[in-house]
C-alpha cells in the first residue's frame, strides 16, 4: 500500500477519516471517483490529495490497472473506457481552468491584427475568444461553429462574426454535419484553433464523435496555420476517432506541466510547442 507521506496535506484534512491513512479500497475510490469526474488524474495531484509518495501513488494504479478499473498514462491515469466518453461543457468547464487560461494567452499572443480566425468549441477557446473581445488586437473575424462563443462575441460588435450554422450538440454547443461543413468550403483562415479530448506522439489528436472530427479536419485544410490547444490532461491516451496525426497541425498549444519530452517528440515531428505560463 506503500508509506505514508508526512505532511502532504498540510493542516487540512485528506480523504481519509480524520485526515488518518486511507485504506486500500478508500484510497481506489476517491481515484475512481476522479475520473468520472474528470478524464484523468495526475500522479502528482493524487500524492497530494492521498498523502501517498508519488512512488506509492504509481504502484496503487498500477495495480488497478492490472484489475481493468483504469489505464496509466505519462504522469498519471485516465478512465479504462475512455474512448467513447465525452464530456459535457458543464463538466469540463471549471476542470484545468488556470491551464486554459495558459493556453488561451498564449494562442491569443499568436494572434495578429486584422487576421481572419476560426475557434472550435471548447472551454479552451472560450477563453481565447474572451481575450479577443478584451485584448487590444483589432480588425479580427472570428468564425465559430460554437454557440456559446458567437454569443460572447457579440458584446464586441467591432469584431465580426461568422457562424457556422449546422446540427446542434447541446452537451458541448456545437454544430456540426453536412451544413457545417458546406458552409466551410469557400471560407479561409489565417489561423484555425481547434481543441479535442485526447492526444498522444504516435496517434495524434482524436476526439469520440465521427461529426466532430470531420468538422475539426474541415476546419484545418482551410487555415494557413494550424493549432491544437490542449491542456496537459488530455495527454496520454486515444480517443475513438483521429483528427488529424501528430504531423497534422504546426503548432500544439498546451500549459507548463508539459514535460520537456512531450515538446521534443513533437517537435521531432515538425510541431511547433508552446507551453502557456503559469501567473
Amino acid at each position: 500500500m506503500g508509506e505514508t507521506r508526512s505532511g502532504a496535506a498540510g493542516n487540512s484534512p485528506g480523504p481519509g477519516e480524520d485526515g488518518t491513512a486511507m485504506v486500500m479500497q478508500e484510497r481506489k475510490a476517491y481515484i475512481l471517483h476522479q475520473l468520472e469526474e474528470r478524464s484523468s488524474v495526475t500522479v502528482a495531484e493524487l500524492s497530494s490529495a492521498l498523502g501517498l509518495s508519488e512512488v506509492s501513488v504509481r504502484k496503487l494504479l498500477m495495480a488497478m490497472e492490472q484489475e481493468g478499473k483504469l489505464k496509466r498514462t505519462w504522469g498519471g491515469a485516465v478512465c479504462a473506457h475512455g474512448s467513447l466518453r465525452e464530456f459535457s461543457h458543464q463538466e469540463k468547464a471549471t476542470v484545468h481552468l488556470e491551464e486554459k487560461r495558459a493556453i488561451a494567452r498564449a494562442a491569443y499572443d499568436c494572434i495578429a491584427d486584422g487576421e481572419a480566425v476560426f475557434l472550435d468549441c471548447g472551454t479552451t477557446t472560450i477563453q481565447l475568444a474572451r481575450l479577443i473581445i478584451a485584448g487590444p488586437k483589432r480588425g479580427i473575424l472570428v468564425c465559430t461553429n460554437a454557440i456559446n462563443i458567437a454569443a460572447a462575441l457579440s458584446a464586441a460588435p467591432d469584431i465580426q462574426t461568422i457562424v457556422i450554422g449546422g446540427e446542434l450538440r447541446g452537451s458541448i454547443l456545437s454544430c456540426v454535419g453536412s451544413l457545417a461543413e458546406l458552409s466551410l468550403q469557400r471560407l479561409f483562415f489565417d489561423k484555425g484553433f481547434i481543441s479535442g479530448n485526447h492526444f498522444t506522439l504516435e496517434h495524434g489528436f482524436s476526439t469520440p464523435i465521427f461529426q466532430e472530427a470531420e468538422l475539426k479536419r474541415r476546419v484545418l485544410s482551410v487555415s494557413k496555420e494550424k493549432f491544437v490547444l490542449m491542456d496537459y490532461s488530455k495527454y496520454g491516451d486515444d480517443s475513438l476517432v483521429q483528427v488529424v496525426p501528430s504531423q497534422g497541425v504546426d503548432t500544439l498549444i498546451t500549459d507548463w506541466h508539459a514535460p520537456d519530452e512531450l515538446a521534443r517528440g513533437f517537435e521531432e515531428k515538425g510541431v511547433r510547442v508552446i507551453r502557456g505560463a503559469e501567473i
